[in-house]
């Protein structure tokens, strides 16, 4: 064991000017998104025009401390910068924004790889002119197309078409379901505020080729080499994990699959991301560590590592994610290409600043946040992990060495995985360890799948991919069904989210300097946590609500009390996709799924039927009657039937009436006049929040 005499790092933040630009430069962006970008950015430049000339004007004056009044007026011009860039990317300060503009038809760019489904296409359009009756204007902006699949006229989209389409733009829907994932939220990081979905006839393609010519270059060729590995590699599973792995093409991997890397801690391996760069960069390094040896050799290794490391992000289609992870690497080699000392720390924040300047919704994206604290912890806790203990033997602490990355990064992702997916796979550290060496071969014998011509190569690297990715998927699999494999049902709040980081933050400079008042704000951070979990426990045991989820025009209604779960729905289980989208997040914070009672009714015919949830008599209403039941305590009306709503309601004054999604907006109107009276017994559940009945 080593003895530590000093400080493993030096954490002094002079020596990591980058990070402070990156805080202030954050901390803006925090402001606009808080004050709603009120400001204008007009005003915020004006703002940093006044602040460069006091700094000029006042640097003249000796009374003033020049140290301190550059800090001042450097923290308010970057911070101010961070207001200005985001507040320039929200639709309210772009000039000529489509929504200000009448249309009856647009024309846009086809601005992504469109993703096919069995009965959609999507993508998003970045549009360039709206027209009506008696205009034409130029507009900016991005939308979300869908358009339906015709398999007598099935269009190719390809990115960088332009297309004219009608106009049947919608507001993209808030989500309606407790946990819910937030799709409007995810679409707005990308600067798209609206949708739209189109049959097959109302688009058409007006020509081709307008894209930037860099990206579809990129996409066409990741095109033609999944396709490559479509001929060597034949098992579907095999196939799709394969090009997720190394082109980062994941839209056609089924929902077990997804389960099994997510419940393990392994889903990083599918996003193409700093994982695989960095696993380019090693062997290239690997490779090319002979030209150290030569004078220049060091600088034209670098050179060439870079061009490879692009053609690589070129290779898998210039997706954001690998973009960021080729700035990332791109600075830690220009670093040692320079000759400048490397501070990873410092490298690191300039790569974040740098990707932050020309696109700050990017520090609202989970996967942004979620690579760089994870390579975050592998700067700062793996080499004070590595200074306290290891082996003489080489072999052994080559594992030794994966388990400490391992546990840095995950450590450091912690916060973030509880608070955006309200999990935590246990069994992290053995899947990853398991994972570590088939998902780095599939990468290397991947790579020569994609630059080898030889036909019988190819075929001899399709069967050894193939070989690998089964093998992985069946220890993943095996490793998702050991008991207590995931702790599900976590709801942490973005505070919680800060105090453990804080404690993770002190366990570094604890472990780093030996600082006792480092572990003292450590356990303080625990204990401040463990209060916080114990009145969450608390308040679940104690929870009692009976909740109509908007499923459209299905039914999906729950009963939670004491810890336990009754779901009754239209849809046939609990695996089907809407209610793992919609229902399954809020339900899981009380049960795990296997453990969840769940009744199927039965929707071939319309029918009405009385059921009972606990306590709670529930009239599921489909068909006009005269024979109304009464005591029920909620009515679920749907499908537009024209059983008399008042005399409904007179047999049933307490009872609540929910008009879900399989009604029309015309018997929706209806109804509303018709017991408008009354209407604090009417809730409308169609494009509206789940009803939840909660007990005192």
């Amino acid at each position: 064991m080593a003895m530590v005499k000093a400080d493993i790092l030096d954490l002094t933040i002079g020596k990591v000017p980058m990070l402070k630009a990156l805080l202030l430069y954050i901390t803006g962006i925090l402001i606009a998104v808080g004050s709603n970008s009120g400001l204008s950015p007009k005003i915020l430049l004006i703002g940093i025009g006044l602040l460069l000339f006091l700094f000029v004007v006042l640097s003249y004056f000796k009374s003033f401390s020049q140290k301190y009044l550059f800090s001042i007026c450097f923290s308010g011009i970057v911070i101010f910068y961070g207001y200005y860039q985001y507040a320039s990317t929200q639709s309210k300060h772009i000039k000529n924004y489509h929504s200000s503009y009448p249309a009856l038809q647009y024309v846009g760019i086809v601005d992504d790889e469109p993703i096919y489904k069995e009965k959609t296409i999507r993508f998003p359009v970045k549009l360039q002119v709206a027209s009506d009756s008696a205009q034409s204007s130029v507009v900016s902006g991005k939308l979300m197309l869908t358009i339906l699949r015709d398999s007598l006229k099935d269009q190719q989209f390809n990115y960088g078409d332009k297309m004219a389409f009608v106009n049947k733009l919608n507001a993209v829907n808030p989500p309606f379901n407790p946990k819910e994932f937030d799709y409007k939220a995810y679409l707005a990081n990308k600067g798209i505020e609206a949708q739209c979905l189109l049959n097959s006839e109302e688009v058409e393609i007006l020509d081709k080729g307008f894209g930037n010519k860099l990206i579809a270059y990129s996409l066409d060729l990741r095109t033609q080499l999944i396709a490559k590995f479509r001929n060597y590699i034949k098992e579907d599973e095999a196939f799709n994990v394969a090009v997720a792995l190394i082109f980062g093409y994941r839209s056609q991997i089924d929902q077990s699959t997804i389960s099994a890397f997510t419940s393990t801690g392994t889903i990083h391996v599918l996003s193409v991301s700093g994982l695989h760069v960095s696993l380019v960069f090693a062997l290239l390094n690997f490779v090319f560590r002979w030209m150290d040896r030569f004078p220049y050799g060091r600088l034209l290794k670098s050179i060439i590592i870079l061009l490879a490391i692009w053609a690589y992000v070129i290779l898998t289609g210039m997706s954001p994610p690998i973009l960021r992870a080729g700035i990332m690497i791109s600075f830690f080699v220009s670093s040692i290409l320079i000759n400048r000392k490397q501070i990873p720390l410092n490298t690191l924040a300039a790569s974040a600043l740098f990707i932050l300047l020309f696109s700050p919704n990017y520090l609202f994206d989970v996967g942004f946040q979620l690579s760089y604290m994870a390579i975050l912890g592998i700067i700062l806790l793996y080499p004070i992990l590595k200074n306290y203990y290891l082996t003489q033997n080489k072999w052994f602490n080559y594992v030794l060495e994966y388990v400490y990355v391992s546990i840095a990064a995950q450590l450091f992702t912690l916060p973030l995985t509880l608070y955006y997916f309200g999990q935590f796979p246990n069994y992290f550290l053995l899947a990853n360890l398991f994972i570590a060496i088939p998902s780095t071969l599939i990468m290397y014998v991947g790579i020569g799948l994609v630059m080898i011509p030889l036909e019988w190569t190819n075929q001899l690297l399709g069967k050894i991919v193939e070989w690998l990715l089964n093998f992985m998927m069946s220890g993943l699999k095996g490793i998702e069904q050991l008991p207590a494999a995931v702790v599900h049902g976590v709801d942490w709040h973005w505070s919680q989210v800060f105090i453990l980081g804080i404690g993770i933050l002190a366990l570094v400079v604890a472990l780093n300097s030996k600082v006792a008042k480092g572990f003292i704000v450590l356990m303080s951070a625990l204990f401040v946590l463990t209060m916080f979990n114990s009145y969450n426990f608390y308040q679940k045991s104690n929870y009692s609500a009976l909740k109509f989820y908007n499923t459209r025009s299905e039914i999906g209604i729950s009963l939670i009390k004491d810890n336990k779960v009754m779901l009754y729905s239209t849809l046939d289980s609990l695996q089907h996709s809407t209610l793992q989208f919609s229902v399954l997040p809020d339900l899981r914070l009380y049960s795990s799924e296997d453990k969840m009672g769940f009744t199927s009714i039965a929707a071939n015919e319309r029918q009405n039927r009385l059921i009972e949830l606990g306590k709670y008599k529930i009239l599921i209403l489909e068909i006009k009657t005269l024979e109304l039941p009464s005591e029920v305590d909620f009515v679920l009306w749907r499908k537009n039937n024209y059983t008399d709503i008042n005399n409904l309601h007179s047999l049933n004054p307490k009872a609540i009436i929910i008009v879900d999604g399989s009604n029309s907006d015309k018997t929706i109107t209806r109804l509303k006049n018709a017991l408008e009276s009354n209407s604090d017994r009417l809730y409308i559940l169609k494009n509206n929040f789940a009803y939840v009945w909660q007990e005192e």
